[in-house]
């Protein structure tokens, strides 16, 4: 990651033993969380908090310490550190990822949000142990070109940077690729060559109680590198996304980052043998009679639905790019 994105560098380092140089981590954040660098010039992160339970045993991760010290009378602190330069990128999408995740959080729910913290890190322990030991398949590569696709033409066009990578939920397994206000955007990519269709994995996938939903089918051609203009294989991709938010806010790079491992995603020479050129879009809100299933008209007793729903039965419904950037981006 470059050093431009990089908050820690700017904060001075405190020579004397056991010292320390901090500075709040987001001013618009609810918790008290806080950037600082140690007497070694070593990263932390630290959340102040009061009335923690005994949240042992803490959680463990390659290259960091995590541990809890208590300050003053009820005050206690959840610091999180870097021992390993080596682990710096991951340390900070860590970093963001649980900024984020605490942002709905209210300022008095600190043992909240120390546990929340604690469970993030857990479930990076599994994510990180998935990304070295799997190459994504095929299926997910074009997955995840097509959410990306979506990120650099649409969200990044219409959006401020950092609300356009925040907006990206895909990877993190929710039932929303994209939410956007109050409306959420389902990205389904496939083969231009294959049966066209749009899987739902769930009953709760086209609920639209929780806000209006979008379906943005799309499809893409395989090529090899440089075959047009618009091929771009997934590591390419990823490389031009990250330049442009570089060039206009680099603060969210942590955040993309953290999306990219929690996809799974590490550039692997694998993933630069097939590219992937854009062919069409379609895009339909979901909306009166639109052909779905949703837990209100489900007999009771079924569970973990999954379905498929044939494009060209949803034309009634199917809406133009105009309508997506003036209706769904405002």
């Amino acid at each position: 990651m470059s050093e431009l994105s990089d908050a820690w560098t700017s904060i001075a380092v405190n020579p004397e033993e056991d010292g320390r140089t901090e500075r709040r981590a987001d001013p618009d954040h609810p918790l008290d969380f806080y950037r600082a660098r140690d007497n070694q010039g070593k990263y932390q992160l630290i959340l102040k908090c009061t009335g923690l339970q005994n949240l042992s045993p803490l959680p463990t991760l390659s290259g960091l310490t995590i541990r809890f010290s208590h300050t003053s009378g009820t005050s206690q602190e959840l610091v999180i550190g870097l021992q390993d330069n080596e682990q710096v990128s991951i340390f900070r999408a860590l970093c963001a990822d649980i900024l984020d995740a605490t942002r709905d959080l209210e300022s008095e729910d600190s043992a909240a949000a120390a546990r929340r913290v604690l469970l993030r890190i857990e479930r990076w322990q599994e994510l990180l142990k998935r990304r070295r030991e799997q190459l994504l398949s095929r299926q997910a590569i074009i997955g995840l070109v097509g959410e990306l696709l979506f990120l650099r033409d649409y969200a990044f066009d219409l959006m401020q940077r950092h609300e356009a990578v925040a907006s990206w939920r895909g990877p993190y397994g929710e039932e929303q690729d994209f939410g956007i206000g109050n409306t959420i955007v389902e990205i389904k990519t496939q083969l231009s060559t294959a049966d066209q269709y749009l899987k739902i994995s769930s009953e709760a996938q086209l609920d639209s109680t929780s806000g209006s939903i979008v379906i943005c089918h799309q499809t893409l051609a395989s090529g090899t590198a440089g075959s047009s203009n618009s091929a771009r294989t997934l590591n390419e991709l990823v490389a031009e996304i990250r330049n442009l938010i570089l060039e206009s806010n680099p603060a969210s790079l942590d955040l993309f980052e953290a999306s990219l491992m929690a996809a799974a995603y590490d550039v692997r020479e694998e993933y630069d043998e097939e590219s992937w050129v854009p062919v069409s879009l379609r895009i339909f809100e979901v909306c009166d009679t639109f052909p779905r299933l949703v837990p209100d008209n489900i007999p009771a007793g079924i569970q973990a639905v999954s379905y498929r729903i044939l494009p060209n039965a949803c034309s009634e419904f199917e809406r133009d790019e105009t309508w997506l950037r003036e209706v769904v981006f405002g």
